[in-house]
C-alpha cells in the first residue's frame, strides 16, 4: 500500500506539473502584443534618399477628413445659419467652376478652400450687412473624389485620394518615399489655362546655346511646373518648396542621371540619358516631339550651377534656322518646349467654328 501511494503521488505530481506547464502555455499565448516597429525603405539612413525617407514618410501620417480637404466641384456642402431663415438649411453642390449661390450673399468662389476657411468667410460677409456676431456652420455632406498623381521612381506610385490638406512630401509619404535609384529633385504638375495674349511675342532665336544664357532662380521653369529639392528637408530649407496640392496635380519623381523634358511636348517626363550622351533635340523627341502648339525654335534648357543658381540657356532648334546647333545635356538638366502663338490662335478658332461648320454640313442647316 505505501509504494502505490507514493506512486499516486509521484503521478498526481506529474500531472500537476504537466498541467502547470500547459497552463502557462496558453496565457503567453494572450500576452500583449508588441508595438510594431515601422521601417522605412532603403534600409539604413546612410544614404541621402533613405534620410529624405525618414523625413517625407514621418510628416505623411494623415487622419481622414474631408471637412480638412480643400473644396472642390461636385462636393455637396451643408451651411446653417441662426436667425437668417434664407440660410437656416442649405444644401449646394459646389459647381464644376469651384463656385456656389447663396441667398442673400450671391456667387461666392470656395474651390480650394476648406469647410473651416468657407466658414469664416460666411461670418464675415453676414457680420458686414446682415446679423451682428452670426452663427455659422459649414459641413462637407459628400466629397467629390479629389485626387492627386505621385509617378516615378517611388515605391507605389499611382493616384491617391486627397482626404486632407496635402503637401507634396504628404503625397510622396502616401507613395511609400523614394526608391534608391530616384532623384532627390521632383517637379510638381499643375494645369494652367492657357494664356493666348501673349501669343504674339516673338522669342529673339540664338545663334548659339551660350549667347542666351542667363542665371534663373531655382524653381522658375515654366507656368505649371515647380521644381522641388527635397534635400532641403534635411537642414530644415525645405518647408517653403513643400507646396500645398491642389485635386489633379502630378508629383513626377525622376531617376537619378535623367534630364526633365516639359512644357509643350506631347509626354512631358523624365528622359533617361543613354550611353552617358543626349542632346536637347534627343530628349525632345524622347518626350514625343513638340505639341501642335509646341514650338522648336523656343526652346529653354534650364541648368543647376554649382553655386546653387540656375542658368537658362534659349535655344533655336527650327528647321528654319540653317545655323542650328543642338545642345549637349547633362544629368538633372530641364528641357522646356515653348508655344507657338499661331498655333494658339488657329487651335482656339479651330475649336470654336470647325463644330458649327460640321454641324451645318451634316443636318442641311
Amino acid at each position: 500500500m505505501r509504494k502505490l501511494s507514493v506512486r499516486a503521488a509521484l503521478s498526481h505530481a506529474m500531472l500537476a506539473l504537466m498541467a502547470a506547464l500547459a497552463l502557462g502555455a496558453c496565457s503567453s499565448t494572450k500576452a500583449p502584443v508588441p508595438p510594431l516597429v515601422t521601417t522605412y525603405p532603403g534600409g539604413s539612413l546612410d544614404s541621402p534618399n533613405s534620410r529624405i525617407n525618414h523625413v517625407v514618410l514621418g510628416q505623411a501620417t494623415q487622419e481622414p477628413d474631408r471637412n480638412e480637404a480643400p473644396l472642390g466641384g461636385g462636393d455637396l456642402l451643408e451651411i446653417q445659419v441662426a436667425d437668417v431663415p434664407e440660410l437656416r438649411n442649405v444644401k449646394m453642390r459646389v459647381t464644376p467652376a469651384g463656385t456656389i449661390l447663396l441667398p442673400l450673399l450671391g456667387q461666392l468662389r470656395v474651390e480650394g478652400m476648406t469647410a473651416e476657411e468657407l466658414h469664416e468667410k460666411l461670418r464675415t460677409l453676414l457680420a458686414e450687412k446682415y446679423v451682428r456676431n452670426p452663427q455659422v456652420s459649414v459641413s462637407v455632406a459628400e466629397m467629390r473624389s479629389h485626387k492627386v498623381a505621385v509617378m516615378g521612381q517611388v515605391q507605389h506610385p499611382g493616384l491617391f485620394d486627397m482626404s486632407t490638406r496635402m503637401r507634396v512630401t504628404d503625397a510622396i509619404g502616401m507613395a511609400g518615399g523614394l526608391k534608391d535609384e530616384a532623384s532627390p529633385r521632383v517637379y510638381l504638375l499643375r494645369r494652367l489655362p492657357e494664356r493666348p495674349s501673349t501669343a504674339g511675342k516673338k522669342a529673339p532665336a540664338s545663334s548659339g546655346p551660350e549667347q542666351g544664357a542667363k542665371t534663373v532662380s531655382p524653381g522658375g521653369l515654366a507656368p505649371g511646373i515647380v521644381e522641388i529639392d527635397l534635400r532641403q528637408l534635411l537642414d530644415g530649407r525645405g518647408e517653403r518648396g513643400n507646396l500645398l496640392l491642389r485635386p489633379g496635380d502630378i508629383v513626377e519623381v525622376p531617376r537619378a542621371g535623367t534630364v526633365y523634358v516639359g512644357g509643350n511636348v506631347k509626354s512631358p517626363k523624365a528622359v533617361d540619358i543613354l550611353g552617358g550622351q543626349m542632346t536637347a533635340q534627343q530628349a525632345i523627341i524622347a518626350a514625343g516631339g513638340p505639341s501642335q502648339i509646341g514650338e522648336m525654335s523656343k526652346v529653354r534648357v534650364y541648368r543647376l550651377l554649382p553655386n546653387g543658381q540656375r542658368q537658362e540657356i534659349k535655344l533655336d532648334l527650327s528647321k528654319k534656322n540653317s545655323g542650328r546647333v543642338d545642345f549637349a545635356l547633362q544629368k538633372e538638366d530641364v528641357v522646356i518646349v515653348g508655344f507657338s502663338g499661331g498655333m494658339v490662335a488657329w487651335t482656339v478658332v479651330k475649336d470654336l467654328i470647325y463644330p458649327g461648320i460640321m454641324a451645318v454640313w451634316l443636318l442641311g442647316m
